[in-house]
């Protein structure tokens, strides 16, 4: 049977024997939770003696609210964290410390956690990284979050940041494991380290296969990192034949995350983020189509189709309208391409994200040549570097576009040379 990290953790009476003494810190967000949907937190608390001493959230916050990008976590408490447990915390402002804190509500008497406990955002214009005022608060860091197998997706940078400090105070850290949705493939080129940001941390392409557990072992030893890493593997999971386990439902961890077929195109959307092109934001289907007014749809699929359909397999492409609510073009009527990677389009051996929307952007010059594509800094507290570039992890992607005679095979080589690298570089920390 089918079981995630949290839920082998609550089983196993020797893993919280080994935890007893220790002061908790618990970083998960609203996907944090069982099969049954239960909240890991609520778990913890409920079935086990352990105690949570704080709580910490990553980008878009607790509960996986926040929509925009470099905004002040913080200052929106409720939208960060839980109020609703049935541990009953309720939050409140600490004025003398300027932080907020959760406690229980007085009339829930089974609560473990009895006095106040600190809650802290690890996405913020003042915080990213692991603070000496949060790292006084705790021995041990438990992380619980949902990643989506992607490079850009800033949890992965959260993780990488905590591990780092917590070797460098001597704090442990528990990853209870969970799948990943875009399954095995790897996609995309080794990020370049002159371009390392917020949403490229290390060298790994866009597309990275690894569970947050296989990467956390992949860094540690990358960085050499001399820190007690505890690993709650899932069992029973099978990520070549089922990354997403028949019938576990899908949380949203971020706010346009909206399903398992936006995880899966996600590795290759996510570039229109640095693009002055529509990934749908603002309407129920983001990440997974692209488009702005007036653009040539029809012409851009066919050439597309003629130049490399080998890159659009796997998956079906269909010319689509869209008006989102917000963000770009905002209220206007786009022409748009929407991605159709579910059932019974979807193989995820033959789909290709990244060449797919790299594709898409080369004949999106050819047909739209006065189109001004390239978004400008700031981006992700990046304010220097293109987000294109910090995005694709260097600048060849861009100058690939941009160079009319730029061949197909010149971005497949550089593409397939940095994947079977990576391929390589992975092998001795899989754990599934």
């Amino acid at each position: 049977m089918f079981n995630l990290g949290i839920e082998s953790f609550i089983k196993e009476k020797k893993w919280q024997g080994r935890l007893e003494k220790s002061r908790l810190a618990f970083l998960g967000h609203q996907a944090s939770v069982s099969q049954s949907l239960q909240h890991s937190l609520d778990l913890i608390s409920s079935h086990t003696p352990l105690k949570i001493s704080c709580l910490i959230g990553p980008q878009h916050g607790f509960n996986s609210t926040q929509q925009a990008n470099m905004i002040t976590t913080e200052d929106n408490p409720m939208g960060l964290y839980r109020s609703d447990l049935p541990m009953r915390i309720t939050i409140r402002k600490e004025n003398s410390k300027g932080c907020y804190l959760a406690e229980p509500l007085k009339q829930d008497t089974s609560a473990n956690s009895i006095s106040p406990f600190p809650i802290f955002s690890l996405y913020s214009n003042k915080n990213r990284r692991l603070t000496q005022e949060m790292l006084s608060h705790f021995d041990v860091l438990i992380v619980d979050l949902q990643d989506v197998g992607c490079r850009v997706y800033t949890y992965l940078t959260t993780l990488f940041y905590i591990l780092e400090d917590c070797a460098s105070a001597s704090k442990e850290v528990w990853i209870l494991d969970r799948p990943n949705p875009a399954g095995r493939k790897r996609e995309g080129s080794i990020l370049n380290k002159n371009f390392i940001s917020f949403v490229g941390a290390a060298p790994l392409p866009m597309r990275h296969g690894l569970t947050l557990a296989e990467a956390s072992k992949w860094y540690c030893s990358l960085k050499k990192l001399n820190i007690q890493l505890e690993i709650i593997k899932m069992q029973n999971y099978y990520p070549k034949k089922e990354p997403w386990p028949d019938g576990f439902a899908w949380v949203l961890p971020s706010p346009n995350m909206v399903d398992e077929e936006c995880a899966r195109s996600y590795s290759g959307t996510v570039l229109l983020e640095g693009t002055k092109v529509s990934e749908a934001r603002g309407t129920v289907f983001p990440l997974k189509a692209f488009g702005f007014p007036e653009m040539k749809t029809k012409d851009i699929l066919k050439s597309m189709a003629k130049i490399a359909p080998q890159w659009l397999t796997g998956c079906v492409l269909k010319e689509e309208f869209f008006q989102p609510v917000f963000d770009k073009f905002h209220n206007q009527i786009c022409s748009a391409i929407r991605i159709y990677a579910q059932d019974p389009f979807y193989k995820e051996q033959d789909f290709h994200p990244y060449r797919l929307v790299s594709l898409f952007l080369k004949c999106l010059k050819k047909h739209h040549s006065d189109f001004d594509w390239i978004a400008p800094p700031p981006y992700e507290y990046e304010y220097e570097k293109l987000p294109i570039d910090i995005l694709s992890g260097d600048d060849f992607l861009r100058h690939w576009i941009e160079d009319h005679s730029a061949s197909i095979m010149e971005l497949e080589e550089k593409l397939s040379a940095d994947e079977n690298l990576w391929q390589e570089q992975i092998k001795k920390h899989l754990l599934y």
